[in-house]
């Protein structure tokens, strides 16, 4: 009788170490052809339902997607950083181009009023290489994660307010009215790097500068936890803009990219600085006005 139950069991055993055995083999084999195989997805499976070798594969498992969450991430960043060259080399050859054809003109002309006019092209020409390098500059820190962010209750009408009076000129000079909440009842503080948020709402001005047609309005409301800073501008009759697209890196309304204004990453960036500040930003066309809010955290010790 013992004897009988000392084979059965000494069967079982071998089975067992013939199962377990032969899928260590499998598993072994699909490791070795991970690295060909991992960036379709592969996934590693058993057959032989062990405990103790199903916690290996998934802890396995969750390498490989880790491995592959990492693969995608380096692949975007390598795309990123073509899309980035290649629109630099592309944005900053314009105004360059532009230099090299007034410094030649400047050579060669004798009449002041003239060189004076070439010379302000250029001077126009360089300043906009400056605003050019200190953009790419600040995305290159932001998405390489050097940028120190530094929060602090900040009172969100009065800077907004600040930071159009700079831009009074220029509003001015392109006859856009810009409309401020008639009766503001709260100023809201919110939290937020008041550097950062002067980036964006200078962006935002600048966009406004460009393409409004000849109004923008500004509003403000509380919405949960967040605070709605709300800007609309009205658009010309001609406008071609693809709202789906603003948030695009080096996306102007110039399909051709000639515009001399614009690099197409004024709305990037700031969309990209509002996360970074645990806010968010969003655009919209509704008719004549393109729409664009942001929503940054309430300072709550206000309320």
């Amino acid at each position: 009788m013992w004897g009988w139950i000392f084979v059965f069991i000494a069967f079982v055993l071998f089975l067992y170490v013939y199962f377990l055995k032969r899928e260590l083999q499998k598993l072994r084999q699909e490791v070795k052809e991970l690295p060909e195989r991992s960036s379709f997805g592969t996934r590693l499976s058993l057959d032989f339902r062990d405990k103790a070798l199903l916690d290996l594969i998934d802890g396995l498992n969750q390498m490989i997607d880790a491995f592959d969450g990492k693969s995608r991430q380096a692949k975007q960043m390598e795309e990123n950083v073509k899309l980035t060259i290649a629109g630099l080399s592309h944005d900053l050859r314009t105004p360059l181009t532009s230099i090299n054809g007034y410094v030649q003109l400047l050579q060669v002309t004798t009449d002041e009023t003239k060189r004076q006019h070439y010379i302000s092209i250029i001077k126009q020409s360089v300043d906009r290489l400056m605003k050019m390098t200190d953009h790419f500059y600040e995305l290159a820190r932001i998405e390489t994660d050097q940028k120190e962010i530094v929060f602090s209750s900040i009172a969100l009408s009065n800077l907004v307010e600040e930071v159009v009076l700079s831009f009074y000129d220029q509003l001015q000079e392109k006859q856009i009215e810009l409309h401020f909440p008639e009766h503001q009842q709260h100023n809201y503080q919110i939290i937020a790097d008041e550097f950062l948020l002067i980036r964006v709402i200078q962006n935002v001005i600048q966009n406004i500068i460009r393409y409004a047609k000849s109004r923008a309005i500004i509003s403000y409301d509380k919405q949960g936890e967040n605070i709605l800073f709300t800007i609309k501008n009205d658009i010309k009759t001609d406008s071609k803009i693809a709202v789906e697209k603003v948030f695009t890196r080096f996306y102007t309304e110039v399909a051709s990219r000639t515009n001399t204004e614009a690099s197409g990453l004024g709305l990037y960036l700031s969309k990209k600085l509002v996360g970074k500040m645990n806010g968010k930003m969003d655009a919209a066309l509704h008719g004549e006005w393109f729409i664009l809010t942001v929503r940054l955290p309430v300072n709550r010790s206000q309320f």
